[in-house]
């Protein structure tokens, strides 16, 4: 029933020829009947290839968003506490979380709780995804943002639990910008999934494709199939909606179940469900399973896939209009942290004092809005359905924006100072 979960990526090969590899059948926002998986295979005749679903256990959090930080951080408690139990009754399992802000407020406010995670990590069946320190907007922050995302929240898994995130995860961002593939590839994220935009937004030639950034670089990219998560106890229909995606050559796809945005994970009665529909005649195989395992699996199939040499836009836009003033924060903070390392450097004439900055970009305390990147302009947020929400935003950029100026006239008075005792050193000629 369960698929071996698999800890470790390895690098994804691009297939050669680029875009002249034969494309996959054009994705259908219609699900195509349920009869295209009878017996868990892939069209009719004789010598097709089983079918494996593979079963994605997971949790999408907004820490804020009908509610503000607190309620989301003991959400995460809650919903990590949910899956470890779920992980003692049913030892074949499997869960998926992101995040590093959050696996950072376990291991402040429950130690014990956070070294059964990482004895999970170490078996295999918790899967550290994303590699950030959130899942932010993917659209509005700045590059050095991006790239400190993964800095901050690779270095944290690595220190943590001695693995960093192979699956790039941002399941409910409104779009993805066209150079995220280079970011992702350098931050050794191999692969990408995530929902937005659906197929009634931007075709794509399948759920299932490379994605290429204008310097080539590539990452394996998944659109999951209607919603990353579930409602209903049984998961019957979900399932079925799934398997009437799958395309030829496809012999292995990813179904994801769990009750999310307000946490959750996923419940009794879904593995319940999954156990009881797994052999269904007009199903495909179903398997408690992991992203990186899924991948893994379909690097070995070799197929050829097509590859999307865009941005994955647009989804809901008019949130990028919505209360300008949460995006001029953004940018103003965004300026002064990247300009406030560069004056301390040339200051003091010594490498990129980062361990000093650390704090202004990534939550030092069990608050997502302590920081630039834990604020990141959730895409939630964004969306403006609460004005506290937006007020404990203005109070944390200007925090950090002063902070970060402040830095920026230290480094200023240094070099000053340093061009004072330099001059003062000189060695003076002689009165003539």
């Amino acid at each position: 029933m369960s698929g071996k979960p698999v800890s470790n990526l390895p690098p994804l090969p691009a297939r050669e020829g680029g875009t002249t590899s034969p494309p996959l059948a054009t994705e259908d926002p219609t699900p195509a009947p349920a009869a295209q998986a009878q017996a868990g295979r892939i069209g009719p005749g004789e010598g097709s290839t089983p079918v494996t679903m593979h079963m994605i256990g997971n949790a999408h959090i907004d820490p804020v968003w009908l509610w503000q930080w607190p309620e989301g951080f003991h959400e995460v408690l809650s919903t990590f506490r949910s899956a470890l139990d779920r992980m003692i009754e049913y030892p074949d399992f499997c869960f998926s979380a992101s995040s590093a802000a959050f696996y950072e407020w376990v291991e402040q406010v429950d130690p014990a709780m956070f070294e059964e995670i990482r004895a999970r990590v170490a078996e295999g069946r918790w899967e550290i995804v994303g590699g950030w320190w959130v899942e932010p907007d993917c659209n509005v922050p700045g590059g050095e943002s991006f790239v400190r995302q993964a800095l901050y929240g690779q270095r944290y898994f690595r220190q943590k639990f001695g693995v960093t995130a192979r699956v790039g995860f941002n399941a409910d961002s409104f779009g993805h910008h066209g150079m995220l593939p280079q970011i992702l590839a350098k931050s050794g994220l191999a692969a990408y999934v995530f929902l937005r935009p659906g197929p009634h937004e931007k075709g794509l030639p399948g759920r299932l494709f490379w994605w290429e950034s204008d310097d080539g670089s590539r990452v394996l990219a998944f659109r999951i199939p209607f919603e990353y998560c579930t409602w209903g106890q049984d998961l019957e229909n979900h399932l079925r909606r799934c398997a009437g995606e799958i395309k030829e050559p496809l012999t292995h796809f990813m179904s994801f179940y769990g009750v999310g945005n307000h946490g959750g994970g996923p419940t009794r009665d879904n593995i319940e469900s999954i156990r009881r529909l797994n052999g269904a005649p007009d199903l495909p195989r179903l398997t408690f399973s992991t992203t990186t395992a899924f991948f893994e699996a379909v690097a070995g199939e070799g197929w050829p896939l097509p590859v999307v040499h865009d941005d994955l836009q647009h989804h809901a836009s008019g949130c990028y209009s919505a209360h300008s003033a949460v995006k001029h924060w953004n940018r103003r903070a965004e300026n002064a942290l990247l300009r406030a390392p560069a004056s301390l450097n040339y200051s003091i004439n010594k490498p990129r004092p980062v361990t000093r900055l650390r704090g202004h970009n990534h939550a030092t305390r069990p608050a997502p809005a302590c920081a630039i990147l834990a604020s990141s302009v959730r895409s939630k947020v964004v969306r403006g359905v609460w004005v506290r929400c937006y007020m404990e935003r203005e109070n944390v950029y200007h925090e950090k924006t002063d902070s970060a100026s402040g830095s920026v006239w230290s480094g200023a008075r240094n070099i000053r100072l340093r061009q004072q005792r330099q001059f003062y050193r000189r060695p003076r000629r002689g009165n003539h």
